[in-house]
């Protein structure tokens, strides 16, 4: 017994000693840390032709190491950040021929996301009972809304914020590892010509990111759901529809988006959280995702007679809207489309989600 634990005992208090000295130290410190593996790990899965590889190269080893006991610090500023980042990369293509494209696919978009909020109430009930989790908890994790607003929907109706919060989390991240690479597999055999509009100069990418945090700023202060994606998009909506031709944000503003995104959500994940809610928790939680997703490409193929299937699976793909907003901009899948579908399917999960809770609670 003495011979077996013994040699494991330096080597975890080294660890335990690193650790320490590092959650010691100040959070701006601990921040520029993670940022700069979360920059490495961007630039290597760029090299290594990873699809999305600034997001998901910052997300993993952001998540490996906090994981392992590190708190890296990481804002939700820099997460607000890259989030205002990429709303107004993607508003910039909404030109008017794109807006009017998108009003009418407006009754699509609520058919499809009313199909997809009853479907993760549903696999909600399994859930409940495959993970031992309360079925309030359950209902809330399941929902396909951004993780800020199921949190604070959570806390409202009594709902375990931990759970519901790793579970949203757990979802976005199972997405982001699955749809990109896949899609990316499936263009590759096919004859979609990718489409790149010259990028706005400097100045102007300066002026518009100004304006969208001013904007973002408004729009929390308005409560208005998501509202760091939203004042972005907001912005980038007016460059693109007063643009005289098409436009394209920089390079460096889809990556920096990429990268705060990344570096975030990996930064959320806690070995003592994950270890406390059991070892079943994780598996079921990924295991119930990829059900939803599965439910989800359904409903995109069946809508595929008005919108190409692979555009369908971005927007009805049950993530969040800055990240599946940066993958369809990544994969040249219309962008304006994806996030017009997402922010559709957020409005409606917005306003059906007390009601369709009174009715679960009626039918369990």
């Amino acid at each position: 017994m003495t011979s077996t634990t013994e040699p494991e005992t330096p080597g975890t208090s080294r660890h335990d000693t690193l650790t320490t000295r590092f959650n010691a130290m100040s959070r701006p410190a601990r921040m520029i840390v993670a940022l700069l593996i979360a920059v490495a790990a961007g630039y290597l899965a760029s090299l290594a032709h990873i699809p999305l590889p600034w997001l998901l190269g910052s997300l993993t080893a952001c998540a490996v190491i906090a994981l392992s006991g590190f708190d890296l610090g990481v804002h939700d500023y820099v997460r607000r950040g890259g989030q205002i980042a990429a709303g107004f990369s993607v508003g910039v293509f909404f030109t008017p021929e794109v807006q009017e494209r998108v009003l009418d696919l407006g009754w699509l978009m609520v058919v499809g996301g009313v199909c997809s909020i009853i479907a993760s109430v549903f696999i909600s009930m399994l859930f409940a009972r495959v993970s031992g989790c309360d079925r309030t908890s359950s209902f809330f994790a399941m929902i396909p809304g951004g993780l800020a607003e199921m949190a604070g929907l959570a806390h409202q109706f009594g709902a375990n914020i931990t759970v519901v919060a790793l579970s949203q989390s757990l979802r976005i991240v199972t997405i982001v590892f699955t749809l990109p690479p896949a899609l990316t597999l499936i263009m590759r055999h096919s004859d979609i010509d990718a489409i790149h509009p010259p990028a706005m100069e400097t100045m102007w990418v300066v002026i518009g990111l100004v304006l969208a945090t001013a904007c973002a700023f408004g729009a929390a202060r308005l409560k208005i759901f998501n509202p760091w994606l939203i004042g972005g998009l907001i912005v980038g909506i007016g460059f693109g529809a007063t643009s005289v031709e098409a436009m394209s944000a920089p390079t460096y503003v889809r990556v920096l988006a990429q990268l705060a995104i990344g570096a975030a959500l990996g930064a959320r994940f806690k070995w003592d959280v994950l270890r406390a809610l059991g070892v079943r928790f994780l598996p079921i939680s990924i295991c119930a995702t990829l059900l939803l997703i599965c439910v989800n490409v359904f409903i995109a193929w069946m809508m595929s007679s008005h919108l190409p299937f692979a555009t369908g699976v971005l927007a009805t793909a049950p993530g969040g809207i800055a990240e599946m907003s940066l993958t369809a901009e990544a994969l040249n899948l219309a962008p304006p489309l994806v996030t017009a579908w997402q922010l559709v399917r957020i409005l409606l999960v917005a306003l059906l989600t007390g009601p369709l809770f009174k009715l679960f609670q009626r039918m369990t």
